[in-house]
């Protein structure tokens, strides 16, 4: 039972993008209409931070998605009380109270990306923290649920970690990436209905993709093909394709050697495994199918990630 505990205040160092309690009246004085052709975000702050999110009542100035990678607790936005478990996203918007409190009793880990909609949305300042009270909407009824719930290895999780990386690149296009990275975010998640009622179609595809993780992810070492999937799914192969590719991006068995190979890179780690074991273990033919498919998805050979991961570890 997850039950959030109030402790030590634990706020990441960078930009000042927040205002801590007391504020005083925070009711918008403007509101910025845009078309969802005229998103094109700015990404200020991009980390990955593990320990207890910890974070008093505060407002900030622009706004802030954060995905729960691990943990849970509660978090109150406007007054009210919410609770958010692992592979929670949560949506912030700007100059609205809020506060987190993690689950001390459990371990924490945390993603979270602040930045504008656009860059003169609303208009440039000399600081962030001079900004008047204001609040962004979209035409055509589209907004962002506050929260929503993911699931592994869905690929607004991924795309999430894919800003983190760019934006702390040394590359001279990260910045530009990890902006392209969030416009693919913002634009699926103002696509979905903010309020899914149990008996919408939206609702139904996420729990259909869902069960098709599972079944993939608790069969990594077995046969698992378009038939077995489809037996699964209870879908056709037509919308068996159509539906997994529109909300994980990738298609069936693609996603699948994807998830066999994140496997495979926690399985490396452990010296007592050969390539061979490695590649028996997530479902592979053999060592050259396993290492031409793990090149495929990560530029370099099992036995090579293996040699650069212990080499790190052995510099710490």
């Amino acid at each position: 039972m997850c039950a959030a505990t109030r402790a030590a205040v634990r706020i990441p160092s960078g930009i000042k993008i927040e205002r801590q309690a007391p504020f005083g009246p925070l009711s918008y004085l403007r509101a910025h209409v845009l078309l969802p052709g005229e998103l094109h975000p700015v990404v200020r702050i991009a980390h990955r931070l593990p320990g207890n999110l910890q974070i008093p009542e505060r407002i900030i100035f622009d706004h802030e998605l954060v995905l729960i990678v691990k943990g849970c607790g509660e978090w109150v936005l406007d007054g009210v009380r919410r609770p958010y478990a692992m592979h929670d996203l949560l949506f912030i918007p700007p100059f609205s109270p809020h506060s987190i409190h993690a689950d001390e009793r459990v371990s924490s880990e945390h993603v979270a990306v602040h930045f504008d909609f656009a860059p003169d949305v609303p208009p440039a300042t000399r600081g962030l923290d001079r900004r008047r009270p204001y609040g962004v909407r979209f035409t055509h009824g589209m907004s962002i649920a506050t929260q929503r719930r993911l699931f592994p290895g869905h690929r607004l999780a991924r795309a999430l970690n894919e800003i983190v990386a760019a934006q702390a690149s040394a590359q001279v296009l990260g910045p530009a990436q990890a902006s392209v990275h969030l416009s693919g975010v913002l634009l699926a998640l103002l696509a979905e209905p903010v309020k899914a009622r149990p008996g919408d179609m939206a609702l139904r595809d996420q729990t259909r993709v869902q069960a098709m993780v599972r079944f993939m992810t608790e069969n990594l070492a077995g046969r698992v093909d378009h038939a077995a999937l489809e037996r699964a799914s209870g879908l056709s192969p037509s919308r068996l394709q159509a539906l997994f590719r529109e909300v994980t991006g990738h298609p069936p068995l693609d996603y699948l050697r994807r998830l066999r190979v994140e496997e495979a890179r926690r399985l490396l780690a452990d010296r007592r495994l050969s390539v061979k074991e490695v590649a028996a273990l997530t479902g592979f033919r053999d060592t050259s199918h396993f290492s031409k498919v793990f090149r495929r998805v990560d530029g370099l050979s099992p036995a090579h990630y293996r040699d650069a991961l212990l080499a790190g570890r052995q510099e710490k």
